[in-house]
């Protein structure tokens, strides 16, 4: 049970620190972004710093997003299948070991975002400035 919910949080933090965003050609700026998952009744703060040879990947094409996002969640972790980018929007299956599929949802606003995930994992997090 621990496993999966450290896979469903990997998962989360991933939407949560990666796929953050800007406008629909800039989903993802370079720099610190900080924000809160919450998988059932626990939240956790998250905190990332994004490159701008991250921020470059995931605001590209679904190959450019599919490439990262294996790159951050390894296969042997979860294999993502049907990745989808439509302006601001990245949507992706999230298949892990003794988990149901889940599917991953992040919308993109600026300077912010918020994911959901089939699995009633919510995320949100806001770019602060340059990275610490």
């Amino acid at each position: 049970m621990k496993t999966n919910h450290q896979k469903t949080l990997l998962l989360t933090c991933v939407v949560g620190c990666l796929a953050l965003p800007a406008a629909a050609a800039d989903r993802i700026r370079p720099g610190q972004w900080v924000g809160v998952t919450t998988v059932g009744s626990k939240s956790y703060n998250t905190s990332a710093c994004i490159s701008q040879s991250d921020a470059d990947a995931m605001n590209g094409d679904a190959k450019s997003v599919r490439a990262y996002l294996k790159k951050t969640i390894p296969p042997e972790i979860c294999k993502l299948t049907d990745i989808k980018v439509n302006g601001g929007q990245v949507i992706y299956t999230a298949v892990c070991k003794n988990v149901a599929p889940d599917v991953v949802t992040a919308n993109h606003h600026g300077n912010s975002f918020e994911g959901t995930s089939t699995n009633g994992t919510k995320s949100a997090a806001r770019l602060t400035g340059a990275c610490k």
